[in-house]
């Protein structure tokens, strides 16, 4: 009863949503205000109708119902209780529906915070939005319906999700990093809209573009991080990011997110790039269907892809779809787009930007022939490629340090032109700061060119942002105010400026760690028995024994290690290995030491019947600071973007 409920909820959601095209496109087109105003409601409804649906969906995993096709696929009676959230989006159609889901709840955030202050252009926006709706919806109905039952005979048992699933990080990474492609949606909706009303160049969609693009942004940065941290902690490597497909899937839109972002902000201050924005955003949803196409069974090989279907090319053709009709209307209203306003000197904020804005698609692009050429090799010559990590780092190494260089040079330049006095000064600074850094590393036994080089970029922007804070908080505490309170109203005075540097402050703790387990990671196989004792940089480590435990889906070993640092006990680590039958895959948990200068990583492999076994033992400099950069993240635009929703909460509450 409860999911023929949840399947009702999707047919009228569906219904819906093709009502919410129709009248909200007719209404803002023919200037119909009852048509709007209907379509605006319509679109309110349908996340009621989806939550409907989503509880349908999560009562039946509860109570074990495995007629229900999806239950049976993705859950079983052994499986933890808390874990059926995790099931719940483990599969295809379950996390189709929660993408559109959470979706729908975004749309609707959108339309009614909005629609009174861009009265032309949101009833467009919320048409587009409706569209993408109603293909999620219509794939979840037609192809893909979490809520389809067994024909003929019921298990008495499902088959239980993917092992690797098992683990904290999967309660937040693929949410996270689902909703931040779909997210890109919400910026593309609220540009196209403008676009089709013929106030594209109007700019008065810029704040709320901005807002939903930085939003975007981050769930995107934060699903790649969770993903890097997930791939660290459970699957072996050693490492925290191999350039895999699913991985590459968010950070191509999360490349051109970042290049719109900043690019917006011109737009906003000079009435430049108006374009250009319209080019990136439809680019950035592009890739973000790419994505999906990639994650829902494209031919693409991945470690963590759904299995292979035919939806990977349904996405795939709406991509088609979405891309031509943009280009449609960019050529229809590209006259609205024009501004007056020109480059006045390659050496100014707006001309940095730009040229980061570039050098951010150069890496998308690479980073997407990196990705789909095996399938093109597979295709042309039968033959069967990897493009490994070598690649990527190579190709994209370069760029992106360049890029790291511009981010903390570019913020501190003047807009329109820089005088050589201008750029002496921002610069000063900074490169003594880098020199300093660059005899530190040396006199440390840092000695690689090129990571002395990527840390000395890294300077630069630490440094120059740091300043910035110190002359800003100097100027105010001369004029009567305490250090703490001047370096506070410093940054409430200009939050989209400062919660930015904090952005760059931790998107450079970022590379930092990148850099420093790159270009030092210590790793060596020891082959061990129970009480052998072996040393790696200065760490000791004892086998003290084993344990093997055998549950109903897994045998599970656990291997405890006594280590030291030098004369300094560091406590008992545990590195564990399980092998499920049902899948005949193994899943490892490394045991993982972890402080601000480095990370002591050991993770076992097969174990023989007296305890023996390999194990790879890693020392991963600086990867903290890539963890840590996380919540900085988040604060950062959280700051960034809270003047503008402190006043949509005013504007609402009035």
């Amino acid at each position: 009863m409860i999911v023929d409920i949840g399947n009702l909820g999707l047919l009228i959601a569906l219904l819906v949503s093709c009502y919410v095209v129709v009248v909200s496109f007719v209404g803002a087109w023919q200037k119909i205000p009852v048509l709007v105003s209907s379509g605006r409601l319509g679109i309110s409804t349908i996340p009621i109708l989806l939550l409907v649906s989503t509880l349908a969906l999560v009562y039946s995993f509860v109570t074990n119902d495995f007629s229900v096709r999806y239950v049976a696929e993705n859950s079983n009676l052994s499986m933890p209780v808390n874990y059926t959230w995790v099931a719940f989006y483990a599969g295809n159609s379950g996390s189709l529906l929660f993408i559109t889901f959470v979706l729908s709840i975004l749309c609707v955030i959108v339309v009614l915070s909005s629609f009174k202050k861009l009265p032309h252009s949101i009833p467009f926006t919320t048409a587009l939005l409706g569209m993408v709706l109603t293909f999620f919806l219509a794939v979840i109905v037609f192809l893909a319906n979490p809520l389809d039952r067994i024909d003929g005979l019921i298990p008495v048992d499902g088959q239980g999700i993917n092992p690797l699933l098992i683990h904290f990080g999967m309660f937040i990474h693929p949410p996270v990093q689902m909703l931040g492609l779909i997210s890109v949606a919400i910026p593309f909706s609220i540009a196209m809209g403008a676009l089709l009303a013929g106030r594209g160049g109007r700019d008065e969609w810029v704040d709320l573009g901005r807002v939903w693009g930085m939003i975007s942004w981050l769930i995107l940065t934060m699903g790649l991080i969770l993903g890097s941290w997930w791939a660290y902690t459970i699957l072996g490597w050693g490492g925290y990011w191999a350039w895999d497909p699913v991985e590459n899937s968010a950070l191509m839109p999360w490349l051109v997110m970042t290049a719109f972002v900043h690019s917006i902000m011109v737009q906003k201050r000079r009435g430049m790039f108006r374009m250009w924005n319209i080019v990136l955003i439809t680019i950035a949803f592009s890739f973000a269907e790419m994505g999906m196409f990639i994650n829902r069974g494209g031919p693409v090989p991945s470690v963590h892809s759904f299995a292979s279907s035919t939806l990977g090319w349904i996405f795939l053709s709406f991509m088609g779809f979405t891309l031509l009709a943009a280009f449609f209307a960019f050529v229809l209203r590209i006259n609205t787009l024009k501004s007056d306003v020109k480059l006045d000197s390659i050496f100014s904020r707006e001309s940095v930007f730009l040229i980061q804005n570039v050098l951010f698609l150069v890496v998308a692009l690479v980073t997407l022939w990196g990705t789909i050429y095996p399938l093109i090799a597979e295709v042309s010559d039968g033959v069967t490629l990897t493009v490994g990590e070598p690649f990527f780092n190579i190709v994209n190494g370069p760029i992106l340090l360049v890029i790291v260089f511009l981010m903390g040079v570019g913020p501190l330049l003047p807009w329109r032109s820089a005088t050589a006095r201008n750029i002496l000064g921002v610069l000063k600074y900074p490169l003594i700061g880098a020199l300093i850094i660059a005899i530190v590393l040396i006199v440390s036994g840092v000695s690689r060119p090129v990571a002395l080089l990527a840390l000395s970029v890294c300077t630069v922007s630490l440094v120059g942002i740091i300043h910035e804070w110190i002359r800003g908080t100097l100027s105010r505490h001369r004029k009567g105010e305490s250090y703490p309170l001047a370096f506070y109203k410093l940054i409430i005075a200009n939050r989209p400026r400062y919660g930015g540097y904090v952005v760059h402050i931790a998107i450079t703790m970022l590379a930092i760690g990148a850099i420093g387990s790159s270009f030092y990671e210590i790793q060596r196989d020891f082959t061990l028995q129970p009480g052998d004792t072996a040393s790696l940089g200065g760490y000791i480590f004892k086998y003290d024994s084993f344990e093997q435990i055998r549950f109903n889906d897994r045998d599970e070993l656990t291997a405890s290690f006594t280590v030291h640092d030098g004369s300094n006990n560091l406590g008992i680590m545990n590195a564990k290995r399980s092998y499920y039958p049902d899948f005949n895959l193994a899943a490892t948990r490394a045991g993982i030491r972890s402080t601000v200068l480095e990370d002591f990583y050991i993770v076992p492999s097969e174990f023989s019947n007296d305890g023996g076994a390999v194990f790879r033992v890693h020392i991963n400099p600086l990867v903290w600071w890539m963890w840590a950069s996380g919540p900085l993240l988040f604060l950062g635009t959280l700051l960034a973007i809270s003047p503008h929703i402190g006043r949509r909460v005013s504007v609402l509450k009035s």
